[in-house]
């Protein structure tokens, strides 16, 4: 009897300490901006996750993004012009108010060498956008932006004339991050009825 005693409470013990350690995080913060400042997230998912995705605002390289890894960039609320380089480039939009957090998703999709690039600015409003924050932040690494010392002269002129020729022949193609998309955390969504 003693004995079935002992394997009971083994048991309960074990049974209660993986109840606690398997609890889920569904309640996650996020980096707040400094007081008058913005901050963007730029997740990296999708296809082709050992390639690098360089990530820019407007004539500014951010760095690179691979794998499931998210970047922190902090800057001056106002106009942006976001984009992604790979085998394409793709734009972005924004128009960043003070204090808000805006996450923007450098999403892999097949190429026709290597994956291409699609930036898509995710809507707090939306349970997929959530979804996709909440699991980046979970399970992603970050990295911090830090100001690069990488010559990207020759890539930076042909982005940015690339965005004026989309620009000027009105392409659908340019995305545009809505001011009112931000983001309070990156709790895990429940979904409505």
């Amino acid at each position: 009897m003693k004995f079935l005693n002992k394997i009971l409470i083994i048991f309960a013990v074990a049974f209660g300490t993986s109840l606690m350690f398997s609890q889920k995080v569904t309640t996650q913060e996020i980096q707040k901006p400094s007081e008058g400042k913005s901050l963007v997230y730029f997740l990296r998912t999708g296809a082709g996750p050992l390639l690098n995705f360089r990530i820019y605002d407007n004539d500014k390289f951010l760095g690179a993004l691979s794998g499931f890894k998210y970047m922190v960039y902090e800057c001056e609320p106002g106009k942006h012009i976001f984009w992604a380089a790979s085998e394409n480039r793709d734009y972005v939009e924004a128009d960043l108010e003070p204090n808000g957090v805006y996450v923007i998703n450098a999403e892999g999709q097949m190429g026709a060498f290597i994956a291409s690039v699609g930036l898509i600015p995710l809507n707090p409003n939306e349970f997929r956008d959530k979804r996709t924050f909440y699991q980046v932040v979970k399970m992603g690494k970050r990295q911090d932006y830090t100001p690069q010392t990488a010559d990207k002269t020759e890539n930076i002129q042909k982005g940015l004339e690339r965005y004026k020729d989309l620009k000027a022949n009105k392409a659908a193609k340019i995305k545009f991050l809505d001011p009112s998309w931000k983001f309070e955390n990156a709790d895990k969504p429940e979904k409505t009825k």
